[in-house]
């Protein structure tokens, strides 16, 4: 990528006072113009807390123009010891290479909170696909891919080096293998005593951060209201009900802070935008029942927490830890780099039982084969052999996949034969009316196989070459394995999975959506303002969402619902510019539309 530096693009660099200064003039201004405003035009004008605005150029990608935009936005005075660069908050920003340099210029700005464990890169393809689209549509959007704060935690060096070399070993040794790179010994994977700075990365940080962005790139509160539109894909989505019901300014008198006055509309792709799912709020008694009895149990869970008692980040758990997410972003380093090769990586990696362990439960077909780690005659991953695309391919497919929260369609098995899977899960019974709907959740919908010839050399069929095989079809294939390789081999500036994700961030939607609304969760103040604004919702056809979650959490009446035929769950932002119906990315497609049809 280009490492081109940018300033203010042309702009003076706007000195608090000064911005406050011209707010309150415009404020003044609109409120006579406008009737609308003026429940608010006498509210103290929000000014951005955040300073020192850096944009860097990273890469101009079939005519959209990737950066980092970065804030100085420091963490509390109390907050545990941490790098520099923890006192930093940014995103990825698209937008059209012919387009305006300004975000206030733009037609549109999407805002977008990532899902669990996902890093800014996780929303690269929507992210271009839907500027692409709106290009289309003659309006100029910008997309910003969100990172939380603790994405200054994320483990790049490694994958920067390897980038440079051109050889993926250097960084799976590097992780695994303590294999020097220049000079730098990789200290080991933190540990919940090591993160104590998590503590401070919670849901009202990662909400306050994404408020001051918003405020310093569009300091007008009426432009801000006709512009943003506030979106979020899976966890990203309950996190942006969040943002929508929060109190900025925590006094109950004022709304210009309040997180919906900064929206124009929201869009949950594959999600749900909600800080009160089941309508607590709606009953005053009920509302202070919950709140009496979660809001004290939430103080003593936090209080717990901060001293380290409960794991800060799930670093070292099997299947869903670090070390395993670390796999996944060497595979697609690998898949990056030597795509066609027979893969080494597995050879490289260690055999410690919870890596043994995440393996097992990624590769295994049968609960016999998992309980043995394939010692019932089944064999193991490390029996057969793979190209790097095709080991990549085995993680995260929805054809092959055991985890469904990470499905791609991005092809199929080639070289060898197969056989189908029942571990956790068979697909069929997803079918079962009702819970069939939940049970999606576990391992997906589709047939899943894996490979039984020790002996072949198994390769990958990418998503626009998967006619004639048996277990799937074109029309359930949506993501370019090549775009997914790129994207989880990135390393600096954000990583495509977080290395240390704030389980803080579970205990606060669990406290909000139970009902509190004391201490940490005083100002989630409103209840599900975000209906009251225009919404767009996608639904991951082969996803696992719409028929759980979409069935008791229901829709508003007046969104906008679309469901992508054939996408699993992180098809919805992983999605390849072109289909193979020759159409473009329906999610960035139908998004783009709904955003056009907002002005």
């Amino acid at each position: 990528m280009a490492s081109v530096v940018s300033t203010r693009r042309g702009r003076p660099a706007r000195g608090n006072a000064r911005r406050a200064a011209a707010l309150a003039v415009t404020a003044a201004v609109v409120s006579a113009v406008s009737p609308a405003f003026v429940a608010t035009a006498q509210e103290p004008i929000p000014v951005s807390g955040a300073v020192d605005r850096q944009e860097r150029v990273l890469e101009t990608r079939d005519g959209v123009v990737v950066s980092q935009v970065s804030y100085a936005l420091p963490l509390p005075a109390n907050a545990a010891p941490h790098p520099a660069a923890c006192d930093r908050a940014g995103y990825l920003r698209y937008r059209s290479a012919d387009g305006p340099a300004d975000s206030g210029d733009a037609d549109n700005v999407i805002v977008q909170q990532p899902g669990a464990i996902g890093g800014a890169v996780n929303n690269d393809s929507v992210a271009a696909n839907t500027v692409a689209a709106a290009r289309a549509l003659g309006q100029h959007v910008e997309f910003w891919a969100l990172a939380r704060r603790s994405a200054c935690l994320d483990e790049t060096f490694g994958f920067d080096y390897a980038l440079r070399t051109g050889n993926y070993l250097d960084a799976v040794d590097y992780y695994f293998n303590r294999k020097p790179i220049d000079g730098q010994v990789f200290g080991g994977f933190k540990e919940s005593h090591d993160l104590a700075v998590l503590d401070a990365m919670g849901m009202e940080r990662i909400i306050r951060d994404q408020y001051e962005m918003m405020l310093f790139e569009i300091p007008d509160q009426a432009v801000r209201r006709q512009k943003y539109v506030c979106t979020g894909i899976s966890l990203g989505g309950l996190v942006t009900g969040f943002f929508s019901d929060w109190d900025f300014d925590g006094n109950p008198a004022t709304t210009a802070d309040a997180g919906y006055n900064q929206c124009a509309a929201f869009a949950a792709q594959d999600t749900m935008i909600t800080s009160d799912p089941v309508a607590i709020q709606n009953t005053p008694f009920f509302s202070d029942v919950t709140d009496a009895i979660v809001g004290p149990v939430n103080d003593v869970v936090k209080a717990v927490a901060n001293v380290g008692v409960l794991p800060r980040s799930l670093t070292s758990v099997p299947v869903i830890g670090a070390r395993t997410f670390m796999i996944y972003r060497l595979a697609g380093l690998a898949a990056h780099l030597d795509p066609k090769a027979e893969s080494q990586l597995l050879a490289h990696l260690p055999r410690d039982p919870d890596l043994e362990l995440s393996l097992d439960y990624m590769f295994s077909g049968s609960v016999a084969g998992f309980a043995t780690n394939g010692a019932d005659g089944s064999g193991n991953i490390r029996d057969f052999r793979f190209t790097n695309e095709a080991l990549l391919g085995l993680f995260i497919d929805n054809n092959s996949g055991n985890f469904a929260m990470f499905h791609q369609g991005v092809g199929a098995l080639d070289g060898g034969p197969v056989t189908e899977k029942v571990f956790p899960i068979p697909g069929s019974v997803t079918q079962i009316p009702l819970m069939g709907g939940f049970l999606r959740a576990v391992a997906g919908p589709q047939t899943r196989v894996r490979p039984t010839d020790r002996t072949a050399l198994y390769t990958w069929r990418n998503y626009d070459d998967v006619r004639g095989v048996p277990y799937t079809a074109p029309n359930h294939e949506s993501s370019d394995i090549r775009d997914a390789a790129r994207q989880l081999g990135t390393g600096g500036p954000y990583a495509y999975w977080e290395t240390y994700f704030p389980s803080r961030i579970f205990l606060d939607i669990g406290a909000g959506y139970g009902g509190a609304r004391g201490g940490d969760m005083t100002n989630l103040r409103y209840a599900n303002m975000a209906r009251t604004k225009p919404m767009y919702i996608a639904y991951a056809g082969d996803g696992f969402v719409q028929q759980g979650a979409g069935v008791v959490v229901p829709p508003p009446p007046t969104a906008q619902v679309v469901t992508l035929p054939g996408y699993s769950h992180v098809d919805t932002i992983g999605a390849a510019r072109v289909q193979n119906d020759g159409k473009p990315d329906a999610s960035a497609q139908t998004l783009a539309e709904f955003v056009k049809s907002l002005r």
